[in-house]
């Protein structure tokens, strides 16, 4: 009696949806039309993507007219219509006309990028920050050289992007700690021959450190997936590190090794110790939405004059 009490409803909701579609389902008359889309999937047309804006923008058209000339009229069809919004914002984003330059709010471009918004600051007072939040002079506890949870201060705010998406690659720890970072930003490794390596070659049992009542210990990686996100943000400090969702990482990125960014970027940090004994309250303006003119200028100039020292893949 229980089992005709729940089908009877969902048999009349079924009934009355039919009624006000007036419309054939392709499906039903051929269900195996809904598997050739599936064959398209979304994280498939990514990983077939990256580096080749062309192929993703092709396949994503076949794969969006394929649901919309299949699932027509169906009541899994509108369901479905929620299944590759997904993938209407990544078409939306990036894909262009011809000879038209590739844009910035594509997940896809090579521009330099950081740490997902949704990221969490290990601050000094023993509270956690939303990265989104941070501000130059924010007390920061963050690695050191040898590999030692110290205090530090933020510098600035290289780029602040709120609203722009991007791929990351979320790195997931045996202790269930997640971070996530595109694919050329510098994590701490525990690594006979590295210190930090970008997040895109991070594997499954590879060694990262987190933080453990206030010690950095070395944890194995579980498993590395990649997603795409809205917001990033790229905060810089002294040491040129952060403790972000209680794992090390580096502040840099799309650059060939985390000690010549450091090095690079090293008159930004002489400039805010002058600032700071000055008593100049902020010696960096605060840029809520983009990155700021200085490390714009610094990466135009290198690209322009050493462009083999940055990483263009994603």
């Amino acid at each position: 009696m229980a089992a005709i009490q729940t089908i009877f409803p969902a048999f009349v909701v079924l009934v009355l949806l039919s009624i006000v579609n007036g419309q054939p389902c392709p499906v039903e008359q051929d269900p195996v039309q809904l598997a050739e889309c599936a064959q398209l999937d979304v994280q498939a047309i990514i990983q077939a993507a990256k580096g080749n804006l062309k192929l993703f923008c092709n396949l994503a058209e076949r794969y969006m007219e394929c649901f919309k000339t299949k699932t027509r009229n169906c009541i899994g069809g509108w369901a479905a219509e929620g299944g590759f919004t997904e993938l209407q914002n990544l078409a939306q984003w990036c894909c262009v006309n011809p000879g038209v330059a590739e844009p910035d709010e594509c997940p896809l471009h090579r521009n330099p990028k950081c740490f997902a918004g949704d990221g969490l600051v290990s601050m000094v007072n023993g509270e956690y920050k939303p990265i989104s939040e941070l501000r130059a002079g924010d007390h920061v506890y963050v690695m050191d050289s040898d590999n030692k949870m110290v205090e530090d201060e933020v510098v600035m705010m290289l780029d602040s992007q709120p609203k722009k998406p991007a791929l990351f690659y979320t790195i997931e720890t045996l202790t269930n700690h997640k971070l996530s970072l595109t694919g050329n930003h510098f994590i701490a490794v525990k690594n006979q021959n590295e210190l930090f390596i970008p997040a895109n070659r991070v594997k499954s049992h590879d060694i990262v450190y987190i933080n453990l009542n206030g010690q950095l210990e070395p944890v194995h990686v579980k498993n590395v997936t990649e997603e795409y996100k809205t917001g990033y943000y790229t905060p810089m400090t002294s040491k040129g590190t952060l403790i972000v969702n209680d794992i090390a990482a580096s502040c840099y990125s799309n650059v060939v090794s985390h000690n010549l960014a450091h090095n690079i970027l090293a008159p930004l940090r002489w400039w805010y110790s002058v600032g700071k004994f000055l008593a100049i309250r902020e010696p960096f303006e605060h840029v809520e939405n983009g990155i700021h003119w200085i490390p714009k200028t610094l990466l135009d100039l290198t690209r322009e004059y050493l462009p083999s020292v940055l990483i263009e893949s994603i």
